[in-house]
């Protein structure tokens, strides 16, 4: 094993170094400390064969139950598979096991990890196109870390997608609403969070998406067009909450490509946390920045790409919540001077 594998490992088991050291020291009998343990994670030290044993039969024991979450606005051009994608790859870079599913038949979220590779993996019957319409296990259409084609290995495991998903629109069978869900449950165990990226409408898929989900993540530009829309997806959350996935809960509204130095803009966000008081927190809008484009330019994502760029941080201050269970970043707006819409 080598050392950033076990750090891995110990994240995922979500232990402290400290307590990795007593669990170790309790089941071996030995008395390793923290900057033992320090040198094994940087490579300075190698770690004995016991250790390795006992982490890895401690990985295997511990359950999962993923945390779903859907990332959903039937409209396009809002931001959200640069969502999905950067926060899958938030979740992942801090040691979760992360799951990303694309669900949109565009595939906007698979050509960006996989470029023309994509295409293979329809040859090989690895996409959602499969799963959902010819009942292929969920299992063996995910593309695991470290695949992909040439120089562009994914981050972390995906099911991509395919044109031919559309045709889920069409399909009537009793209960196909929830055959993402059921298809699911087979791999919801070994991960520690599933984001789905559902298809800009509010037709089958994206109700399949919040059927499935535990949570949904709502993104959208601050423009005046795009958040009159926001009420459309509010309102078949409800719905499915209702009729299908009594337990769904909205994380919150997730402003995007948001100029503050742009009154309109500020405007807009004003106007959307008053309009969504009581239904829908704000969370911390996500600045407008050239790093999206460059980075989907270079086949990267741009939290990977530019880590300590102001906009992208965003999504890993948002991922960080997630994981901790604090207080999700909330926007910072002044709703005093509007009156109520």
């Amino acid at each position: 094993m080598q050392g950033e594998t076990f750090r891995l490992v110990r994240l995922r088991l979500r232990l402290s170094q400290g307590e990795l050291k007593d669990t170790l020291n309790s089941t071996l009998g030995r008395s390793y400390d923290k900057p033992r343990i320090s040198r094994w994670e940087n490579g300075r030290e190698a770690i004995p064969g016991e250790v390795a044993a006992t982490l890895e039969a401690l990985s295997s024991k511990t359950s999962r139950h993923a945390r779903i979450l859907a990332v959903a606005n039937q409209k396009g051009g809002v931001g959200k598979t640069t969502t999905a994608l950067n926060l899958a790859y938030a979740l992942s870079r801090d040691g979760r096991r992360v799951l990303l599913i694309d669900l949109d038949p565009q595939a906007t979220a698979s050509v960006a990890l996989l470029a023309a590779g994509s295409v293979e993996k329809y040859r090989e019957g690895r996409t959602m196109a499969h799963v959902i319409l010819r009942d292929r296990p969920l299992a063996e259409a995910i593309i695991r870390t470290g695949e992909g084609a040439g120089s562009r290995p994914v981050p972390f495991d995906l099911v991509a997608s395919h044109i031919d998903l559309a045709e889920s629109d069409g399909r009537r069978e009793p209960g196909f609403e929830v055959a993402l869900r059921e298809s699911l449950d087979s791999v919801r165990s070994h991960y520690d969070h599933i984001v789905l990226d559902a298809p800009p409408n509010l037709g089958t898929l994206t109700v399949m998406a919040l059927a499935a989900a535990d949570e949904v993540l709502i993104p959208v530009r601050t423009e005046p067009y795009d958040t009159m829309g926001v009420g459309l997806i509010l309102n078949t959350i409800t719905k499915v909450q209702r009729r299908l996935n009594p337990g769904l809960r909205l994380v919150g509204v997730l402003p995007t490509q948001f100029g503050p130095r742009r009154a309109v803009d500020r405007e807009v966000l004003e106007q959307l946390a008053i309009a969504m008081s009581g239904r829908a927190p704000i969370l911390e809008p996500v600045p407008a920045s050239a790093a999206f484009g460059h980075a989907a330019r270079n086949g990267r994502i741009a939290l990977e790409a530019s880590p300590t760029a102001v906009a992208p941080a965003v999504y890993g201050r948002l991922a960080a919540a997630l994981v901790s269970g604090q207080s999700l970043p909330l926007a910072v707006v002044n709703t005093s001077a509007l009156q109520e819409i």
